[in-house]
């Protein structure tokens, strides 16, 4: 079953499997958050069903006696899609679609349909792609139309069916290899790119989906990027000049949104869109703080900055939607729990006014400070300095000589160092 056949669908009807060992509050927000899921499809969801088990059913998941409910629940609220809040096996999605008469597809589907109908560009799209086949590869047994047309019960007649089944699995296999070989070639321009900004700092942002990061973004730097309320609206990195005047240049960036169980084979193919974290001095870690389970995203936000590699880079949180917050109080109370915080909202200018002095005050706090001793004449040396430099003061001292007062962060230091005036002493070092 291809993963667009959703698209299609207007109304589902949930399920909900608790064990013993698991938080029934936890469940409770990640149903939610499926309902919000569905919702950014375009999908109703009109029922929803739970079930508390000792295990899992290796058949479908749940007990036939709840299957069976499933199946009236849905013939009497019209629904054709039955989504569950787990991850399927082939097998049991088979089962669940013959016994219930429904459509039947998982939580990661579900994300995986998101991220193919927000996918703009060529990169997203062929990531998405290479996603979407890595997930159908195992599930494609008797989901393929022209195998549903096969004739008789014969020894035959079952042998054709496997060598077809076998073709369709080497040309998605085929059409991956190409699709990756597609995806490192981007990957190689874009660190192309990133080596032309290696001298600059980089920040990025990061957080749980629709926590606000392109809201932040846009405020920021006076960008148009598409910004609304919903799950996964961006996919694609985004990256613009924080401030064109400040030195050294500062650039910002937006990144794709984390969530609970994200699949692993989009992580795996956003890889290369995430490469932007990873070369980050600085991670900006939105929060929506009007969110009730908020400390439990904040969790899965780290957990999937460690599984990429990330988890070194320095860290400021912030904590937006501050305008949803009933509590007067909730905002001094995380600066104190998490120093270095800050407590905002995108909406307010103030706000990001002090939101961009942060970083700013964070990056001077891990500059080294010094002075520079350059002649006129190094065109090069002088270049160096207006582009990489936080200028606090020029002397020309003599004619020919400039002696420049500067921060410089510590990665730009060496490349400098040899203009440093030797009875200058520095502060950072």
């Amino acid at each position: 079953m291809e993963v667009a056949q959703i698209a299609a669908v207007k109304s589902a009807i949930i399920v909900g499997v608790l064990l013993p060992n698991e938080d029934p509050k936890l469940l409770h927000d990640d149903l939610i958050e499926l309902e919000a899921l569905l919702t950014t499809l375009g999908i109703v969801t009109v029922g929803q069903i739970v079930q508390k088990r000792a295990k899992l059913t290796p058949s479908c998941l749940i007990g036939t006696g709840k299957v069976e409910a499933l199946r009236e629940l849905a013939r009497e609220r019209g629904a054709e899609f039955l989504i569950v809040d787990r991850t399927l096996s082939p097998p049991q999605v088979r089962n669940l679609e013959e016994m219930t008469k429904c459509k039947v597809m998982d939580r990661s589907g579900v994300i995986l349909d998101i991220f193919s109908q927000n996918a703009k560009t060529n990169a997203a799209k062929t990531q998405v792609e290479i996603a979407r086949l890595e997930m159908m590869l195992p599930r494609m047994v008797g989901q393929w139309t022209h195998l549903h047309r096969q004739g008789g019960g014969g020894a035959v007649g079952r042998s054709d069916g496997e060598k077809q089944i076998e073709v369709d699995r080497r040309r998605a296999r085929d059409r991956i290899i190409r699709l990756k070989d597609q995806l490192n070639q981007i990957a190689r321009e874009r660190e192309t790119q990133r080596k032309a900004r290696r001298n600059e700092i980089k920040v990025a942002l990061v957080g749980y989906t629709n926590s606000g990061k392109t809201t932040i973004m846009n405020a920021m730097t006076k960008g148009d990027f598409l910004a609304k309320d919903a799950l996964f609206a961006t996919l694609d990195s985004n990256v613009r000049t924080l401030d064109p005047n400040a030195r050294p240049k500062m650039l910002l960036s937006d990144t794709v949104g984390f969530i609970r169980n994200l699949p692993h084979t989009l992580i795996e193919s956003f890889k290369s869109t995430l490469d932007e974290v990873l070369e980050a001095d600085l991670l900006l870690v939105v929060v929506d703080i009007s969110h009730d389970n908020y400390k439990s995203q904040m969790e899965t936000t780290k957990r999937v900055l460690t599984e990429i590699g990330a988890s070194h880079i320095q860290v400021l949180h912030v904590f937006n939607k501050l305008d949803r917050v009933d509590d007067p109080f909730l905002g001094r109370i995380l600066r104190q729990a998490y120093p270095g915080s800050i407590s905002i909202s995108a909406y307010k200018p103030e706000d990001i006014l002090k939101l961009r002095e942060h970083v700013y005050k964070f990056f001077a706090s891990n500059f080294v400070h010094c002075k520079l001793a350059i002649p006129s004449a190094d065109k090069d040396g002088v270049s160096l300095v207006y582009r990489n430099c936080m200028i606090l003061s020029v002397n020309y001292e003599r004619q020919d000589l400039a002696v420049f007062e500067v921060h410089i962060t510590k990665e730009m230091y060496p490349k400098l160092a040899p203009y440093k005036l030797q009875s200058d002493e520095d502060d950072g070092r």
